[in-house]
Formats: structure tokens, C-alpha cells, sequence
């Protein structure tokens, strides 16, 4: 790709030269505006609105009628690791039907991006 292309949107390139070259388009308003739950578009940048605070530490939160584990500490102290496998697939079965095509799918586990504390209990994502 030449320089005046979007370096960016070449799935060819490594991540980390994909996103220098996304950040680097960005002017510091849309850093900052980006870094809210409920981000802006960025047309220029081919970015739609999105919102993508939910965090499934113990239950798919702020989504309507979930299953409502306990809380992670309660969990924890069960030292089962099957019963949080088992806890993580209901949260990823409560997850997975509420997002959209393009959005981060929840395979196992449960979990956006927002809540790193998911991720370890076995949360993979995928962007399709």
C-alpha cells in the first residue's frame, strides 16, 4: 500500500504498525473521545459509534435480564475451577445473542474489553 493509503485498514501488516497508523490519523479530541464508553464515529477514520462498557465479572451487567452470579470474591473462594468454567459458559451463552455482527463476540467466558478481571476466567473473543 502507499503511504497516502490507510495503512491501517491492510490486514496484511502487523497489528502494531495497523494501529501506530490508526492512532497517528487521530488528533488528540478523538483520542480523548474514543476513550469514553460511549465513543463517537470517526467518519474520516471509518469508525462507527459504538458503546463498549459491559463487564461480565459475574453475570452480563447493564443488559436487560441476565443470569446474576456472585460476586467474584464469593466465587473465588469456592477454589472449584470447573464450577467457573461452568459460570463463564453461562455468562458467554447469557452474552453472545446480544451482540451484532462486527461486534466482539463472547465465546468463553464472558467479558468485554473494559473488564480485564473477565478475562480470567477463560474469556476468548473474536471480531467477525
Amino acid at each position: 500500500m502507499s503511504e497516502d493509503n490507510k495503512r491501517y485498514l491492510d490486514e496484511g501488516l502487523d497489528i502494531d504498525e495497523r494501529v501506530a497508523d490508526l492512532v497517528s490519523r487521530m488528533p488528540l479530541e478523538v483520542k480523548v473521545s474514543q476513550m469514553l464508553h460511549e465513543a463517537p464515529a470517526v467518519p474520516s477514520l471509518g469508525i462507527p459509534e459504538y458503546n463498549w462498557w459491559n463487564e461480565c465479572l459475574h453475570g452480563v451487567a447493564r443488559a436487560g435480564k441476565t443470569t446474576v452470579f456472585s460476586q467474584a470474591i464469593g466465587m473465588a473462594a469456592s477454589f472449584d475451577d470447573e464450577l467457573m468454567h461452568e459460570v463463564a459458559v453461562a455468562i458467554s451463552d447469557d452474552g453472545t445473542p446480544m451482540v451484532e455482527p462486527g461486534e466482539f463476540i463472547i465465546s468463553v467466558g464472558g467479558g468485554q474489553p473494559s473488564d480485564p478481571n473477565s478475562r480470567s476466567i477463560s474469556t476468548t473473543m473474536e471480531l467477525k
